[in-house]
């Protein structure tokens, strides 16, 4: 009899207590395909024993594991932490990532892993609905992408519906450790650039993404980590960019995060120590 493929779920967080307790882990723990583990990596204030006991309640009976954030402050460290410690267990089945203010729907690990086997997959997009500031936008469902479409903007791929195969993330190198924001631009454009990359699609919305413009966000205007994150961005592929594409780079960055064109392309201390098309996670022997 052939083994089903495992599923992992992975969730960084950082002092946001209420939605990841009242939107993210119970969403996971209500899939009707469940995940074999979920790994919470905290980039924030520690748990306190009742904060964990409280955690492992409203996963049970799926085991919990917690982590605190080992490697640079910030989302790609702690999914780095996760990723680490999940690829030392084993590398064969899957990683799914959920946003600490995000939501799965009850079918969204069944529909990935369906999607998966189906096609033999490495990779596989499902539908993340928008919510912005408690609003529903319409978007398309994603289909046929590839990194091209990730140099200028996101085509409805982030950080809840990444579904990912261990054998994949480390063929990548997980993430950039230090870039405090567009990880999901980068991690997109480099899996799939990886050779003969499978990448399958569920073609049904299965998740939503929960995108506040207030209280300090990335997605705030003249968010310190959103400049950062485009400067540290622009320097990995600007020079990818053709005229027109850099031109609507940085068209969006104005438009959307009230972020000039010199500002990105100026100088300043936020620049990659690295162009390598891997990220930082160490390899697993």
């Amino acid at each position: 009899m052939t083994q089903e493929p495992r599923c992992s779920a992975l969730v960084a967080t950082s002092n946001r207590w209420e939605p990841l307790t009242a939107c993210a882990l119970p969403s996971i723990r209500w899939q009707t395909r469940a995940v074999d583990q979920v790994v919470v990596v905290n980039d924030g204030e520690p748990f306190d024993a009742a904060q964990e006991a409280v955690l492992r309640r409203l996963l049970e009976p799926v085991p919990l594991v917690l982590l605190e954030n080992q490697r640079v402050r910030g989302a790609a460290g702690a999914w780095n932490t996760g990723l680490q410690h999940l690829l030392a267990s084993y590398r064969e089945g899957y990683v799914a990532l959920l946003d600490d203010d995000d939501t799965w729907d009850a079918s969204h690990v069944a529909e990935n892993l369906r999607a998966a086997e189906r096609e033999r997959a490495d990779l596989v997009i499902s539908g993340l609905r928008l919510i912005i500031d408690g609003i529903a936008r319409e978007r398309a469902l994603p289909r046929g992408l590839v990194a091209r479409d990730f140099l200028v903007g996101n085509p409805g791929w982030q950080g809840s519906n990444t579904f990912v195969s261990r054998r994949l993330w480390a063929a990548v190198g997980g993430f950039r450790d230090g870039l405090q924001s567009l990880n999901d631009r980068d991690l997109a454009i480099r899996l799939l650039r990886v050779p003969e990359v499978r990448v399958s699609y569920t073609g049904v919305w299965t998740a939503t993404w929960n995108l506040s413009t207030r209280g300090g966000t990335l997605s705030t205007p003249r968010a310190a980590a959103k400049i950062s994150g485009l400067r540290w961005f622009w320097r990995l592929y600007g020079g990818e960019m053709s005229p027109q594409e850099a031109e609507a780079f940085f068209a969006r960055a104005r438009d959307l995060f009230a972020v000039q064109r010199d500002e990105i392309e100026g100088g300043g201390d936020d620049v990659p120590p690295h162009q390598r098309p891997r990220g930082d996670l160490h390899e697993i022997v």
